[in-house]
C-alpha cells in the first residue's frame, strides 16, 4: 500500500479536487490516549486554516513521547529548547466510520516545516493508519517519504492527501509523528493541523482506482527505459 500511495500522491490530490463536490461532508478527527481513547491536547481557532485546529509542539529536547499523554498529559503541549533528535507521537480518532467505504484522508497544516517540501530543513514527518486499538498498521506501516505528497503555500497551509481506500475498521487511529534536527540550540514554537476523512462515492472512488491502475503503468514504463 505504501508504494501505492507514493506512485499516485501527484494524480489523487489532482483525483481529491475532482471529485470533492461529490463527497460526503467530511468527518474531523480528535487527539486520543492510545491506551483507552479518551480525548487529550488542545484546539484553537485558526483563520488561516478556517476551523479549530489541533495545536502542538514539535520537542527540540532529547525526549521522545505521546501527544498530551506524557510528561503528565503536557507533552507536545509546550514550547521547549534544543537541537531536536525527539519525537512527538500523536494519535487521532476517527469514527463514525461507515464500514468498506472508500475513504480520502486530508490534513491541512498551517506552515509546517517538511523535509525535502518546506523550509527550514530539518523537519521530518511520519503517517501510519491504524486500527481502533493500536495493535495493527492498516496502512502497511508508517508512510515516511511524504514531502512529494504535500501542496500548498510554503508560508500559510500545506495539504496532504492520501487516498485510505475501503475502511474495515470503526473507529480507526491515524499516528503522525514529528521530529526535529538542527545544528544548533533554538526554541519551538507552536504549530496547528486539520486532520479529516471524506467517504468518496463509488463512481469517484472507481475513477480513482482506474487512475491508480494507470499511474502503475505509467511508473513502470519509466523504470523500463532507465
Amino acid at each position: 500500500m505504501r508504494v501505492f500511495i507514493r506512485i499516485l500522491s501527484a494524480a489523487l490530490s489532482t483525483a481529491f479536487l475532482l471529485t470533492a463536490t461529490n463527497a460526503n461532508a467530511g468527518l474531523i478527527g480528535v487527539t486520543v490516549d492510545p491506551s483507552d481513547n479518551s480525548t487529550v491536547g488542545e484546539t484553537e481557532f485558526r483563520a488561516a486554516l478556517g476551523g479549530v485546529a489541533i495545536r502542538y509542539f514539535i520537542p527540540l529536547e532529547d525526549t521522545s513521547g505521546v501527544y498530551g499523554v506524557d510528561d503528565s498529559g503536557n507533552f507536545g503541549l509546550q514550547s521547549d529548547v534544543g537541537n531536536g533528535g525527539g519525537t512527538l507521537s500523536m494519535y487521532v480518532l476517527f469514527e463514525p466510520i461507515n464500514i468498506g467505504a472508500q475513504y480520502i484522508l486530508n490534513i491541512l497544516f498551517e506552515d509546517l516545516d517538511l523535509e525535502n517540501a518546506n523550509d527550514p530543513v530539518g523537519f521530518f514527518e511520519a503517517v501510519d493508519v491504524r486500527n481502533a486499538d493500536n495493535s495493527e498498521s492498516l496502512s502497511g506501516g508508517e508512510i515516511t517519504e511524504i514531502g512529494g505528497m504535500v501542496t500548498g503555500d510554503a508560508d500559510t497551509q500545506q495539504l496532504l492527501s492520501l487516498f485510505l481506500g475501503a475502511i474495515t475498521d470503526d473507529p480507526f487511529l491515524l499516528r503522525l509523528d514529528f521530529k526535529a534536527e538542527f545544528s544548533g540550540n533554538g526554541r519551538n514554537t507552536s504549530e496547528f493541523l486539520i486532520a479529516e476523512i471524506q467517504e468518496i462515492p463509488l463512481p469517484a472512488a472507481f475513477w480513482l482506482f482506474t487512475a491508480g491502475i494507470a499511474g502503475l503503468g505509467f511508473a513502470g514504463g519509466k523504470q523500463k527505459k532507465a
